[in-house]
């Protein structure tokens, strides 16, 4: 039952695996071109495995910021993992704690949309190895292909590449502002943010991005949070008249 599980979940994360491969290629092309080496680059996939986190690593890192900003940086990011795997647990069949952590690390934005639309009541550990397993797979093993490849293109363009970095980002950003008036706001907010302490040079790189993405995220949530409750106040005074 369980090798059937796994088997299950290998084939339901297929889908991720497939996905990553362009991602992960052009992670591994892009890290070659940033300086790091086959080993470091692989290594990273290996125990960070955090796509958006190990891009602004690599920009965080040609900058010259100090690791431990770098580190703050990955966790700010990640902080919706909390919430992740915190409702996907409900979900699962009970297991050991231990087990629990090996394959709560394989949790990603994918797996995890996978996995909780599940239609079966309860998911076994081994469809949820099965469905971890191969999008890890795929992603340590296509970073190491594209510093491969990136090894081997002529130097004028791993130059060229750097400037994919950034294509990445705005590829990121601007697919989830298309009618998202909150997205549109944070981006703006932490963007301006970011803008005065880089023509002021009141803070490192890393303190910047830091402190702009906090205070945006804070401020704009406190906007909504603000904007709802009126809502909500008008609403039930036009209910009571």
């Amino acid at each position: 039952m369980e090798n059937k599980d796994f088997y299950a979940g290998l084939k339901a994360g297929l889908s991720i695996a497939i996905g990553y491969f362009p991602v992960a290629l052009t992670f591994g092309l892009l890290a070659k071109t940033a300086g790091l080496s086959i080993i470091e680059a692989t290594a990273m996939s290996m125990f960070v495995y955090a796509g958006a986190s190990q891009y602004i690593a690599l920009s965080l890192i040609a900058a010259s910021v100090h690791p431990l900003l770098i580190v703050m940086n990955t966790f700010i990011v990640n902080i919706r993992h909390f919430l992740m795997t915190a409702s996907l647990s409900e979900k699962m069949v009970p297991e050991k704690r231990w087990v629990k952590a090996v394959y709560s690390f394989g949790i990603t934005d994918e797996t995890f949309s996978v996995l909780a639309t599940s239609k079966k009541e309860k998911i076994s550990t081994a469809y949820a190895f099965g469905v971890a397993l191969i999008a890890y797979g795929s992603w340590v093993i296509f970073t190491t292909v594209g510093h491969i490849i990136g090894a081997n293109l002529p130097l004028f363009l791993q130059a060229a590449m750097s400037i994919a970095l950034y294509a990445m980002f705005v590829g990121l950003l601007v697919p989830s502002m298309k009618g998202n008036r909150k997205v549109i706001m944070l981006a703006g907010l932490a963007a301006t943010i970011q803008c005065f302490f880089y023509f002021t040079e009141l803070l490192s790189t890393g303190w910047a991005i830091l402190v702009s993405t906090l205070v945006a995220s804070i401020a704009i949530e406190m906007v909504y949070v603000n904007h709802e409750k009126r809502a909500k106040s008008t609403y039930v005074g036009e209910e009571g008249v």
